[in-house]
């Protein structure tokens, strides 16, 4: 039963980590295909498209609109951190670099997460956590320092902050609509959905000539489509069982997904540093999926009051079967 379970973790864990990889070509493939795209506008179509897919995926697995009832309140509010995911996001990138700002988005996240799940939860992460997602980190800055400097900015670096504080919040929010017994894909495409309809006035107001073109049609649609719709996916499928910390941490295969690709395809080489941040990331990644495998804490009895009546009772479900 126990090899099982395990087994069942680093399957899950794998899964999120494909998902990251495939959400590292998005930045490669619009500096390949749309160079001189808005990025406000690249994240308004990214949303735009991924969000119907989204929702697509869930009614072809039998799912109906109506099992968000009971959750719209919750549902709006990550639709919101969605949005200002790409907002603050694309902000910090068009300010302080997309290196930058893509290092300092996803490098905080998952310790803005550990934080969340340590104080509202009452849930520390594992001590393996707390190695892997620092030396993750330590790797990507080195990946980054490897790169030509580019100008820091202030705004831009909050921005990116704040950022990695949004993808924190959904991701929690999705996970704990996951524990009252919502399906994690619905969970996805009624955030994403949401988000797509809150982006319009961005693409209504914005230059989206980019998407007129061939090559700008063909990123459209795989921006929507496989950096959202299939990612999403499987960072869902991964918080069924993981905590959000463990999948923000094992998320950070995208900025290496993105530097190993500028290599090989914007001819953007890595130094003796940048392949040392590789490994550095690599060996984290494996220890966070180790990590993974453990047995999750359940919510302290402090924690579980600080719930709503739902998330209380499922919580205490979780733990008896334990």
């Amino acid at each position: 039963m126990h090899d099982r379970h395990t087994h069942g973790r680093t399957s899950t864990s794998i899964v999120v980590l494909i998902g990251g990889i495939v959400c590292g070509t998005a930045g490669v493939a619009v500096a390949r295909f749309a160079p001189d795209a808005s990025p406000v506008t690249v994240g308004a179509v990214r949303l735009a498209i991924g969000g119907p897919a989204l929702a697509i995926i869930a009614l072809a697995a039998g799912h109906r609109p109506s099992a968000l009832a009971g959750h719209m309140r919750w549902i709006v509010a990550g639709a919101l951190a969605v949005v200002l995911y790409q907002v603050c996001f694309f902000t910090g990138t068009s300010r302080t670099g997309v290196a930058l700002a893509t290092v300092v988005a996803l490098g905080s996240a998952p310790a803005i997460s550990g934080v969340i799940d340590a104080v509202l939860l009452r849930r520390p992460p594992s001590r393996r956590w707390a190695i892997g997602t620092a030396l993750a980190i330590a790797g990507i800055a080195l990946i980054v320092g490897s790169q030509p400097s580019a100008a820091t900015d202030l705004i831009g670096i909050v921005s990116a902050i704040a950022a990695g504080a949004a993808w924190a919040v959904y991701a929690l929010i999705c996970q704990r609509r996951i524990a009252t017994g919502l399906d994690s894909t619905v969970c996805m495409a009624g955030m994403f959905g949401v988000a797509a309809v809150l982006v319009v006035p961005a693409l209504v107001m914005g230059d989206v000539s980019w998407v007129g073109t061939p090559d700008g049609a063909a990123l459209a649609v795989y921006l929507g489509v496989a950096t959202i719709a299939v990612v999403y996916t499987c960072y869902g499928f991964g918080l069924r069982t993981l905590s959000p910390p463990t999948v923000l941490t094992l998320t950070l295969v995208e900025p290496l997904t993105a530097a190993v690709l500028a290599t090989v395809v914007l001819d953007q080489h890595l130094d003796a540093r940048g392949w040392i941040g590789v490994a550095a990331v690599i060996v984290a990644l494996v220890i966070t999926t180790s990590a993974a495998t453990a047995t999750r804490q359940p919510p302290t009895n402090a924690a579980m009051r600080r719930m709503p009546s739902s998330m209380s009772a499922s919580a205490s479900a979780n733990e008896k079967r334990a």
